[in-house]
C-alpha cells in the first residue's frame, strides 16, 4: 500500500459548492480505482491524504497538478504504509468551520501541518498518526 501527502492553495473564488461537486466526482473516481483517502479544507488550502496503489496513485496526483481549481500544489510525504488510514472512505472530507472540541483540535494539527516547511518527504511515523487521528475522528462523527 502506498500513501501520498500534498498541500495546495485553493483557486481564489472555489467555494464549498464547487468543493463538494469536486468531492462527489473524486469518490466516483477514487471507488473505481481502489483509492482512499481525505481531503481537508482550511482557509483557502487543501491538504489531501492518498492511499492505494502506487501507480494509481502517483496517476492521480499527475493530474491534480495539473488541475486549475488548485495553486502551488506541493508534495509534502509519500511512502508505503502496511494498512489503510481511510479505508472507508472513497474520500473523506472535514471543511473546518465552527466550533467544537474535536474541530478545534483538528484545526491546530492541519493548521500546523500546513504552514510547516517540508524538506523530506517521506511518510513519517507522526505524520501517519496525524492522519489516523484525523480517520479517527470524522469516523466518530459520521456515525453520530
Amino acid at each position: 500500500m502506498f500513501s501520498l501527502v500534498y498541500r495546495s492553495d485553493a483557486k481564489p473564488g472555489f467555494d464549498l459548492t464547487q468543493i463538494q461537486e469536486m468531492l462527489s466526482k473524486a469518490k466516483a473516481f477514487n471507488h473505481q480505482q481502489g483509492i482512499t483517502g481525505c481531503l481537508l479544507y482550511h482557509d483557502g488550502k487543501f491538504i489531501q491524504y492518498l492511499e492505494g496503489n502506487q501507480f494509481k496513485v502517483l496517476q492521480l496526483f499527475d493530474k491534480i497538478k495539473e488541475d486549475k481549481r488548485h495553486r502551488k500544489v506541493e508534495l509534502l510525504a509519500h511512502g508505503e504504509l502496511e494498512k489503510r488510514a481511510f479505508e472507508k472512505w472513497d474520500m473523506a472530507f472535514e471543511n473546518f468551520y465552527g466550533e467544537n472540541e474535536q474541530i478545534t483540535h483538528l484545526k491546530l494539527l492541519v493548521s500546523d501541518y500546513l504552514q510547516r516547511e517540508n524538506t523530506h518527504h517521506t511518510l513519517h511515523p507522526s505524520k501517519a498518526v496525524f492522519w489516523e487521528t484525523i480517520g479517527s475522528v470524522l469516523y466518530a462523527r459520521s456515525a453520530t
